[in-house]
């Protein structure tokens, strides 16, 4: 008798852990939609009190893929779902957090070119498959609060010649919903202007495909 109540007291002790974990699983998807703004191929959302600006084709850190907007209502991807917005629309629930987030750049003259952020501060990207590492000029680190006290000295060969340049590592570089930590990188101190180049250091961390003339840039979580 005593063993008998000895298993179910620990079969109702494994019941409570695991609908405290279903709980938990349930309140750490949650989110909270607030649709701010709407515009053609743009929208505003607060997402768990926090503002995304989306352009159509464009991923939310939160797995929020923006499909197609205009005045009236977007349609976003949620855990790959399809979900129309209207304005001053409000959404909350729980999601399946997405296995991979992707993003779709549309070529300019040729060239690839993004926004995103490093160290949680707006960059503007070139994808640049030539470049070893993501560059960037001295002006672009002083805006990014990029630290170069503990940075090696090298030489870099430029368009303009040789140039000294200072190996340094980002703490993270998102591009979309991509996010890479830890990035290698080199700051250049002149003869470097235009968008930051989005080398190789970032970009052996996710996959390349060409998409009916778009560079779509994919990452598996």
């Amino acid at each position: 008798m005593v063993n008998g109540r000895r298993v179910l007291n620990q079969f109702r002790w494994l019941v409570a852990f695991f609908l405290l974990g279903v709980g938990f699983n349930s309140w750490a998807n949650a989110l909270e939609i607030q649709v701010e703004g709407l515009m053609n191929n743009m929208a505003i959302l607060k997402v768990n009190g926090k503002q995304r600006i989306l352009n159509v084709g464009r991923t939310s850190p939160e797995g929020i893929k923006l499909l197609s907007s205009n005045s009236k209502q977007a349609e976003v991807l949620i855990a790959g779902k399809k979900t129309t917005l209207t304005l001053s629309g409000h959404i909350s629930g729980s999601y399946q957090a997405p296995k991979s987030a992707s993003i779709s750049i549309r070529p300019v003259h040729g060239q690839y070119i993004t926004s995103g952020s490093i160290n949680s501060r707006p960059a503007q990207f070139l994808v640049d498959t030539g470049a070893t590492s993501v560059t960037l000029s001295m002006e672009d680190a002083q805006r990014l609060g990029v630290n170069l006290s503990r940075s090696n000295p090298v030489y870099v060969n430029t368009a303009g010649g040789r140039v000294v340049g200072h190996q340094v590592v980002l703490s993270q570089v998102k591009v979309g919903g991509l996010k890479v930590s830890y990035v290698d990188a080199v700051v250049l101190e002149s003869g470097f202007n235009g968008e930051i180049l989005l080398g190789m250091s970032f970009l052996k961390h996710v996959k390349m495909r060409d998409e009916k003339g778009f560079l779509v840039l994919e990452q598996n979580f």
